[in-house]
C-alpha cells in the first residue's frame, strides 16, 4: 500500500505532466509567435507608406460559454465595411487569450482621420466589454499579443490568432518566415514555396521541388551531402 507521501508525490507528478506543454505544443506555439510577429512587422512597414496609425484593442466576453469564432469575424466585417465606404482597407491581427474571461487582443491599422470610439465598439462588439487606445509601441504590443498564454485550456478547434490586410510583399515575407532556414537560402528572395504531400517543398512559380539536405537520427539532424536538394515536378 502506498504511503501518504508517495501518494502526494504521485499526484504532484501527474499534475506536472498534465500542465506541462508537450514538445510538439511548444513547437507550434513558437512557430505561431514567430509568424504573428512577422505579420505585425510587415503591417507596420505597409502602414508607414500608407500613413496608417496602430490602434490596440481588447474585446472581452462577459460569458465564456459564448465564445465563437464568428464573433471576431463579425466585428472585423463591420469595421471593414465602415472603412471601405471611405475608400480604405483594414490590415489587422488578433489573438485569443484567457486570463479570467476569454478575450481578444487586436492591433488595427486605421487612417489617422478615423476614430474608433466607444459608441462604435459597443455597437459592433455585443458579447461583453471593449477597450481601445492608440498603440504607442507597436513592438511592445506585438510581443504582448504573442505570449499565447493558457492555450491548453482553449476549447477544441479554437483558433489562436488571425490576421489580414497584408500587401503582396508582406504575404511573401510572412510565408518565407515559416520556411526552414535551409529553404530560405535556396529559394530566390521574392518567391514562396509550399509543402508537398510526401515531403519536400515546391516553388509556387516554377514547380521546382526542394528537399531538406538534412536527415534525422536519434542523435539529431545530420547533413546528407549526397542527397539531391532540387528537382522539377513533371
Amino acid at each position: 500500500m502506498l504511503s501518504a507521501t508517495s501518494v502526494s508525490r504521485f499526484a504532484e507528478l501527474v499534475k506536472k505532466i498534465e500542465t506541462s506543454a508537450t514538445p510538439s505544443a511548444r513547437k507550434r506555439k513558437t512557430a505561431a509567435r514567430k509568424k504573428l510577429l512577422r505579420v505585425i512587422k510587415e503591417q507596420h512597414r505597409y502602414a508607414k507608406s500608407a500613413k496608417l496609425r496602430a490602434v490596440a484593442v481588447t474585446l472581452t466576453y462577459c460569458d465564456a460559454n459564448q465564445l465563437a469564432t464568428k464573433h471576431i469575424s463579425a466585428f472585423l466585417d463591420r469595421l471593414r465595411k465602415a472603412l471601405r465606404r471611405q475608400g480604405h482597407t483594414l490590415p489587422y491581427a488578433w489573438v485569443l487569450e484567457r486570463a479570467g474571461q476569454f478575450h481578444y487582443h487586436l492591433i488595427l491599422w486605421l487612417p489617422r482621420s478615423y476614430k474608433l470610439d466607444f459608441a462604435k465598439l459597443s455597437k459592433w462588439w455585443l458579447w461583453g466589454s471593449s477597450w481601445a487606445e492608440c498603440c504607442r509601441s507597436v513592438t511592445g504590443w506585438g510581443r504582448y499579443m504573442a505570449k499565447f498564454d493558457n492555450t491548453s485550456i482553449f476549447p477544441k478547434g479554437a483558433k489562436l490568432f488571425g490576421y489580414g490586410g497584408l500587401d503582396e510583399d508582406g504575404k511573401t515575407a510572412v510565408a518565407r518566415a515559416g520556411m526552414p532556414r535551409w529553404l530560405q537560402l535556396l529559394l530566390p528572395p521574392s518567391r514562396r514555396a509550399f509543402r508537398c504531400p510526401g515531403g519536400g517543398w515546391a516553388d509556387g512559380l516554377t514547380g521546382e521541388m526542394y528537399r531538406s539536405p538534412f536527415i534525422w537520427t536519434p542523435q539529431g539532424a545530420i547533413l546528407a551531402s549526397r542527397r539531391p536538394l532540387k528537382s522539377h515536378i513533371a
